[in-house]
């Protein structure tokens, strides 16, 4: 910008210079200039010497900042009070209490149980019930229970003093597996597998440290080893070479296993011959993990077949152990939205129970009670029947008037009289049983011309 182009109007003299260099080599026969050398030597290119206007570049367009929008708020709840109220309508009909004495009677409310002492049990209860059973988490503990321990863990005392004891001072619901009764085992040495599951809400972990403690110390008493509790074994077997040995015994194992959290033991080379192959010599390695360290498996043996330079493929063993979580959420959704409304309608029943209760009592003594709902109803049903009869009356009259069946004609607003016109009387009578007030409800007759 800001300069002016004058190579066009320079196009006929470098075309000159070019000739005359070329006319200058001294050749025989001279080169003619080309067709648009005149032309372009009378009539030059034009130069415009006005600076065309700086063109701003174009924008795309934005959208508007959403800087100055209210936010949004959600909450966890909203989707919970979405699947109840749906599923229970008439619930949001029913009176609730509003108001609070300080406004921070949620922070005194426990969630472990549906009633609370300052608040009446409503959908809202439901909600904040089911949110709480979705935050529990559940850890599981397995082991092999001898004969002696399994008949503990059916005695009184396990199920009617230590599972209270566990929900009252620790707040842990503690539950055990299907237990086999003492005619399914005859063995007097068989372990039977048996599992024990502790729910607790991770806002009191402090507690729950103290009841494994507790349970830990019953199950010794028992005389179990508490070491083998959620224990697992794996065993790999790795094709036998002198370099793989020499590597093997190098190797600092003790570190391998505390990083993978699995102990591993080497056992003694053995042969083995697979089916219809020939024998060959392996290196045994066993071991052993909790259950929460089963997904470590198969990084340790990956370790392994880089630290030894083999592939994974030379590693011998059965299928890979998944993953075990011992600890995991106790509901989903659906489950503790089951248990949430389950408790509620509990509630309901027990309520509706105690009204009657009342109400009989009350009856017994002497009070009087207006009309319930059931008879407000059945009187605004005996309203209309009324209603329709008067009117099927007057179609009645009105039909006969104009079809001229009736010998002497009648005032269609003049009340109709029953005793003297027999037709009418034996219509209603054959309409009556088919009105909605009857029991049969009613049927698709017609109404009362087809009796005319």
């Amino acid at each position: 910008m800001g300069r002016y182009n004058f190579a066009p109007q320079r196009v006929h003299q470098a075309a000159t210079r070019l000739l005359q260099v070329r006319g200058s080599k001294g050749t025989t026969t001279s080169q003619p200039p080309p067709p648009w050398y005149t032309v372009i030597g009378n009539l030059p290119p034009s130069e415009r010497l006005v600076r065309p206007p700086l063109q701003p570049a174009q924008r795309k367009g934005r959208k508007a900042s959403k800087l100055f929008q209210p936010v949004k708020l959600q909450y966890p709840e909203d989707q919970l009070r979405l699947d109840f109220f749906g599923d229970h309508p008439w619930e949001l009909a029913r009176p609730r209490q509003v108001l609070e004495d300080d406004g921070k009677d949620y922070q005194k409310f426990d969630w472990s149980q549906l009633d609370q002492p300052t608040k009446q049990v409503d959908g809202e209860s439901v909600v904040q019930r089911q949110a709480w059973l979705m935050g529990l988490l559940r850890h599981e503990i397995d082991f092999s229970a001898t004969p002696q321990l399994l008949d503990y863990l059916r005695s009184d005392a396990f199920q009617e003093e230590l599972l209270p004891l566990f929900k009252e001072e620790y707040a842990v619901d503690l539950q055990s597996s299907q237990l086999p009764s003492r005619t399914e085992y005859t063995d007097a040495d068989a372990s039977v597998p048996v599992n024990l599951y502790l729910t607790y809400h991770p806002k009191y972990p402090h507690q729950f440290k103290d009841a494994m403690k507790h349970l830990h110390q019953i199950l010794t008493e028992q005389g179990l080893n508490t070491s083998s509790i959620n224990k697992r074994s794996f065993r790999v077997a790795l094709l036998h070479s002198d370099s793989v040995a020499q590597t093997l015994r190098n190797m600092d194992l003790a570190a391998i296993s505390k990083h993978y959290n699995i102990t591993m033991t080497l056992e003694p080379e053995s042969t083995i011959k697979p089916f219809a192959e020939d024998s060959f010599n392996v290196l045994p390695i066993s071991l052993s993990y909790y259950r929460n360290a089963s997904a470590n498996v198969s990084a340790l043996l990956n370790h392994l077949a880089t630290a030894l330079n083999i592939k994974t493929t030379d590693i011998l063993s059965p299928t890979l152990p998944t993953a075990e979580p011992d600890t995991y959420q106790a509901y989903t959704k659906a489950g503790a939205y089951d248990k949430a409304r389950k408790e509620f309608y509990d509630v309901r029943h027990t309520q509706d129970i105690e009204r009657r209760v009342a109400r009989e009592e009350a009856l017994w003594t002497g009070a009087e009670f207006g009309p319930s709902p059931l008879d407000i109803g059945m009187q605004l049903e005996d309203q209309k029947y009324e209603e329709w009869r008067e009117w099927a009356a007057k179609e009645i009259i009105a039909f006969k008037q104009l079809s001229g069946s009736s010998g002497n004609a009648r005032d269609q607003d003049a009340p109709l009289d029953f005793e003297a016109d027999q037709d009418v009387l034996s219509a209603l009578d054959e309409v009556e049983p088919s009105v909605p007030g009857s029991k049969k409800g009613q049927t698709a007759q017609g109404g009362a011309f087809v009796h005319a």
